[in-house]
């Protein structure tokens, strides 16, 4: 007589128990609304500041990111979601910083260019009396 081990009384009820587990982890993940909101700011506040212009390539990386989110939403991936909207937010900030970075610059160039013209102008300006005499009082 052969003893037969009642396996299957077993792991089918524990097969059944793993594979809802599962099932209920993987749908029991929330919408991340706030990084979802959050990244959207981002992508706002760089293009504010001229991230465009100044940081394409970091604005393209975080467009196609959001693009890639927007479908992770609507697939209901909210893991996937979550982990887009954090790395949006890191490449729009770089972004955004280049920009700001890229306009003081510039601004400072222009400055500097400003005081250098009139540093000229004060130097080949006829003498109006302000220059001090070389003649000594007693």
């Amino acid at each position: 007589m052969i003893n037969r081990i009642p396996y299957t009384r077993v792991a089918a009820p524990l097969l059944l128990l793993i594979t809802a587990a599962t099932l209920s982890a993987c749908a029991s993940a929330p919408i991340p609304s706030d990084a979802i909101s959050l990244s959207k700011d981002a992508v706002n506040r760089a293009v504010s500041a001229g991230a465009t212009q100044y940081a394409p390539l970091q604005m393209k990386m975080a467009q196609d990111k959001m693009f890639l989110m927007e479908r992770a939403i609507g697939e209901k991936k909210y893991v996937k979601v979550k982990e887009l909207a954090e790395q949006i937010q890191v490449d729009t900030n770089l972004a955004e910083r280049i920009a700001i970075t890229a306009k003081v610059q510039k601004d400072l160039k222009d400055a500097q260019s400003g005081i250098q013209v009139f540093k000229n102008e004060l130097l080949q300006a006829p003498s109006a009396g302000f220059a001090p005499s070389n003649n000594q009082t007693r």
